[in-house]
């Protein structure tokens, strides 16, 4: 093998495990986020950011579900998945699932991320 092979493949690793400790700490600090009058909670800098989306907020209150686990079976396959923020609204019978990403290529990992929501 190639010096340049190498160095290429070990390049990749390095940006693959920085990726995923960003990716991580991310999630960490989202998962501690709470957007509320009485009593917020968390990052002030990404709460601001957050709360000049106003259809990202509701995601953020107090009542919203943070790594709600669920599992079950599709086509004979056991799935266990952790669903980052999740709304139930009951009712107007429905639940709203926000899952977050950290990638900056948004088309890399897009058949992985929708079979990912496909199976919430």
């Amino acid at each position: 093998m190639s010096d340049t092979k190498l160095r290429d493949i070990i390049s990749q690793m390095k940006h693959t495990k920085i990726a995923t400790d960003t990716g991580k700490k991310m999630h960490t600090k989202m998962q501690g986020i709470i957007i509320s009058d009485t009593a917020p909670h968390g990052d002030a800098e990404i709460r601001a950011k957050i709360s000049q989306h106003p259809e990202l907020t509701r995601f953020f209150a107090q009542e919203s579900k943070t790594e709600a686990p669920i599992a079950g079976h599709i086509n004979g396959k056991f799935i266990s998945r952790r669903i980052d923020r999740l709304i139930i609204d009951d009712a107007n019978k429905t639940i709203d699932i926000l899952d977050y990403k950290t990638d900056t290529n948004k088309n890399e990992f897009i058949d992985k991320y929708t079979t990912q929501i496909n199976e919430y």
